[in-house]
């Protein structure tokens, strides 16, 4: 899924590896959610993680999920990659994917250097009284998402059984050689992929008390050079995710991504054999994403598989606002004649 062209080709629903790859994780990582919302041992930790990701949606309002996932979604598509995807393709040097890297610190940076105007002018002027669906309908959580985790893994089966993830692979000319094992394999399935990724809210909701998310991390990073008082005064928004554990967790598990990929991609001789996008392409993509992922509190991650898996009611219009900005995006491509253009070497125009 971190090759460029399965993304785009997922937009115009010819590659469906990212969608199960993305269905996948939210259902499991809503299982492990209703798990740790009914054993009394990790119910607290649970409950902490829920006002956590409440927090971070306070300041922001309809407008704001809905176009700021949209310019997420536009990005994604742009560049073939998603906030937490271009990180793997660093790591497995797909080409140009530093660049879409770029893009992404700069939009962040952008975006934390303006949040304080954007704020103002996007702050709804009647705070939301519950942000979780659950809430709002006065019900346990376990009783709504785990009808939805069930639903969602229905999906998966049903969409895997009339279109195997194989079919997909090939495509992408990527298929497996009998002699692979597990380590040297070049592609697994992406529902076994998404399941290993929702289980990583099992770890971070008993020790973090934190949920999965992806461009929260960009921010710490390009924060680091507000230290002065008057610098903290005049960006409080990269100020306050400048330190601590709550925010630098994210820091080091994006670097984990990035290493990651390296060691898969070297055990599978899969080092820079995808195609990726112009350089001119990756840059705006990499910066229309993380802006619009900052601009909605929420990336594909943080909305998509932490949000959604809450039941967070503005995630439920993010994403589909997200993948409306990817669909409508891809299409104006495909038009162009845009869509399929790609480059084998990092640097190439």
């Amino acid at each position: 899924v971190f090759e460029p062209k399965a993304i785009r080709d997922q937009m115009v629903f010819e590659n469906f590896i990212m969608l199960k790859m993305f269905l996948s994780a939210s259902a499991l990582g809503q299982f492990v959610f209703c798990l740790l919302s009914v054993v009394p041992q990790t119910r607290s930790k649970f409950e902490n993680a829920e006002r956590a990701f409440v927090q971070c949606m306070s300041e922001k309002s309809i407008l704001t999920s809905a176009v700021g996932a949209f310019a997420l979604g536009s990005g994604m598509t742009l560049s073939g990659a998603c906030p937490g995807m271009v990180l793997a393709q660093v790591g497995a040097w797909v080409p140009n994917g530093i660049f879409t890297l770029l893009g992404a610190i700069l939009g962040t940076l952008t975006y934390g250097m303006l949040a304080s105007y954007i704020v103002k002018f996007t702050r709804p002027k009647k705070p939301f009284t519950n942000h979780l669906v659950h809430d709002k309908l006065g019900v346990r959580y376990f009783y709504l998402a785990i009808p939805m985790a069930i639903f969602l893994t229905i999906i998966v089966i049903i969409i895997e059984i009339f279109w195997h993830w194989t079919k997909d692979i090939k495509n992408l000319h990527r298929d497996n050689s009998s002699d692979d094992n597990v380590a040297t394999a070049v592609s697994w399935p992406p529902y076994a992929c998404g399941m290993i990724i929702g289980l990583l809210q099992l770890p971070l909701v008993l020790v973090l008390c934190d949920t999965v998310g992806g461009s929260s991390g960009y921010v710490t990073v390009v924060s680091q050079w507000v230290v002065t008082d008057k610098l903290k005064e005049k960006f409080p928004y990269l100020a306050k995710r400048r330190l601590g554990v709550s925010n630098w967790w994210q820091v080091f598990y994006v670097c984990g991504a990035i290493i990651g990929a390296l060691i898969s991609a070297a055990s599978s001789n899969s080092i820079a054999i995808a195609k990726g996008p112009q350089v001119h392409v990756a840059l705006f993509g990499g910066f229309l994403m993380l802006f619009g992922a900052r601009f909605a509190a929420g990336c594909t991650s943080g909305h998509g598989l932490s949000g959604m898996g809450l039941l967070a009611w503005l995630s439920f219009l993010a994403v589909p606002a997200m993948f409306a900005g990817g669909i409508v995006t891809a299409f104006s491509m495909q038009a162009t004649g845009s869509l399929d253009t790609y480059v084998t070497t990092t640097g190439y125009i």
